[in-house]
């Protein structure tokens, strides 16, 4: 396995970890959470013949600047997501306002809903 050479003038940088030192490749198969689900299809969508709204190389780039500690803490999936929004937000496809007032509108209802449900 490669030594880990990462430095401030390397060029490889903390997202990079292919020939690190990692132990074994867990070979379990793990369901998908729903919101999992969904991520992989919008991605898709953004990203397909049809629309190419995302490329591959803009998710990478949107990956790469995170910064470590973020990029660390988040899910492969949870990458996916933020890395989608920071790109149609910095595109213009949507603003960071829309998308606040739609997450809020979306957190009232499953809130009505829970209680409806009675959730705790």
């Amino acid at each position: 396995m490669a030594e880990d050479k990462r430095t401030e003038s390397s060029p490889r940088g903390y997202h990079d970890i292919g020939g690190d030192r990692a132990g074994n490749i867990p070979k379990a198969e793990l369901p998908w959470m729903h919101w999992e689900k969904q991520t992989e299809a919008v991605r898709n969508l953004l990203g397909d013949g049809t629309r190419r709204i995302i490329s591959l190389d803009e998710m990478r780039r949107g990956f790469e600047n995170f910064g470590a500690e973020k990029y660390k803490t988040l899910s492969f999936y949870r990458r996916r997501l933020e890395a989608m929004i920071d790109i149609l937000i910095e595109k213009e496809v949507i603003s960071e306002a829309a998308l606040k007032s739609a997450i809020e509108h979306k957190r009232k209802i499953w809130e009505r809903t829970s209680k409806e449900v009675g959730d705790p």
